[in-house]
């Protein structure tokens, strides 16, 4: 049967109405200061061949944005179902080209989803998402989600105690690993991150070649952070970075650095826990109690000049106590390095810092593991495994900034489609 016949009898026979009646979500509203998903998306550069394009890759990213904003739409095959699953409204909305032989918006099919994410550079994917979600209003949290239904994490939130005020941004880089996702030589993909601590927002990411590792792209993915969001911030990172050239390049863009110290460093890590910790005192001290475990945690902060580190001011040695039931106890000493002097960043800033680098661990991939399935995913086609990655990352922090606390519980609440463009600021 011709395609033209089977659009005529699925489409309507006429045009789509006009879109000045357009259902909008009360819930979660999209910021009206904040630039709408295609505006962003447009900038992300198209690496298509012009010739025979009929959808904007722009439409082509915001559909698969919207459809996992939806719960159980994980896939491109989930994200094929849901665009073609939307009305007319909804495609007209999305910026999908309108035939004009069957009358109707044409919708894109999975292996139009594919070809295209399989060619978009997710570096520039990412550094769109951000300018979308600089945009939005950070609301403080509140004891209810936006829809009026009371979540555990929700009145969490609001019992935990405040945070220390923080004088700096603070951006955390780690990477991950895609586990599902294989190329064609057999190696997995990694992903590289920088995720601000306040707000758990994906500021750059970087995907990792086959034939290097993390280390080289250290710079390379801090090279895509703006000035403005990099001068003055302090960078937390791992063991793996706290390599001699990243202070170096972190000094020479007026950033400062916080790395943790390990065995990869024997020479330092053997000075710093040979330094007289027995007569520096407990700064910071703290105690937590949850997930059927108690841990305490003190931080005590000395001061150095160099030591063997670009211009390191201020080492930490961190004691975690652990208690997982009421008799065995676990301890573990961790050091760490930073340039920030003791007029620059207290004890309690420099212990809040080290604790809130697990965000991305916790906020980020664990969330895009468990609430997106993203190591169950098998997508591979060139670049596609880690633009999926961002597009979860675009969803993920939409929903954390317009005031859904619990992901799991707004992807659940997104059931329209309509409002589900209305969310992320599609007009």
């Amino acid at each position: 049967m011709p395609c033209s016949l089977i659009h005529r009898r699925r489409c309507p026979s006429r045009p789509a109405p006009p879109l000045q009646s357009r259902v909008t979500q009360p819930n979660c509203p999209a910021p009206p200061e904040a630039a709408g998903l295609l505006d962003r998306l447009a900038q992300v550069p198209d690496p298509r061949d012009p010739r025979g394009v009929r959808y904007q890759l722009s439409t082509l990213l915001a559909i698969g944005v919207c459809a996992m904003s939806a719960a159980g739409n994980n896939s491109l095959t989930a994200i094929a179902e849901w665009v073609r699953r939307c009305g007319q409204e909804t495609l007209a909305r999305l910026g999908a080209p309108f035939d004009p032989f069957a009358r109707c918006y044409r919708c894109p099919d999975e292996r139009t989803l594919r070809d295209a994410y399989g060619n978009v550079d997710p570096a520039e994917l990412t550094r769109a998402g951000y300018a979308r979600l600089a945009g939005l209003v950070r609301p403080a949290p509140t004891p209810l989600t936006p829809d009026g239904v009371p979540e555990r994490e929700q009145r969490r939130t609001c019992r935990a105690n405040p945070l220390v005020r923080r004088r700096t941004t603070a951006i955390v880089v780690d990477g991950k690993c895609l586990r599902g996702a294989k190329r064609t030589d057999g190696s997995q993909v990694f992903v590289l991150s920088a995720v601000r601590h306040h707000d758990s927002v994906t500021v750059a990411a970087r995907e990792i070649g086959a034939k290097t590792n993390e280390i080289p792209e250290f710079a390379p993915l801090l090279g895509q952070i703006h000035d403005s969001d990099l001068v003055d911030s302090v960078v937390t990172a791992d063991a793996l970075h706290a390599q001699r050239d990243h202070a170096a390049y972190l000094l020479s863009c007026r950033s400062h650095y916080l790395f943790t110290i390990k065995s990869n460093q024997p020479t330092l890590a053997r000075r710093l826990h040979c330094l007289p910790w027995k007569e520096v005192p407990v700064l910071h001290r703290s105690t937590e109690r949850g997930h059927g475990r108690e841990e305490i945690r003190e931080v005590q902060v000395a001061s150095v000049d160099g030591l063997l580190f670009p211009q390191a001011k201020q080492v930490l040695r961190i004691r975690r106590r652990r208690r997982l039931d009421a008799k065995k106890w676990s301890a573990e000493t961790v050091y760490a390095v930073t340039d920030l002097a003791a007029y620059q960043g207290s004890a309690d800033e420099l212990a809040a810092w080290t604790r809130a680098h697990w965000i991305i661990e916790n906020s980020v991939h664990w969330i895009r593991d468990c609430t997106f399935g993203e190591d169950a995913s098998q997508v591979r086609t060139r670049n596609s495994p880690a633009v999926m990655a961002a597009l979860r990352d675009i969803v993920r922090a939409t929903l954390r900034l317009t005031g859904w606390t619990n992901t799991s519980s707004g992807r659940r609440a997104q059931t329209n489609p309509a409002a589900i463009l209305t969310l992320h600021g599609v007009p």
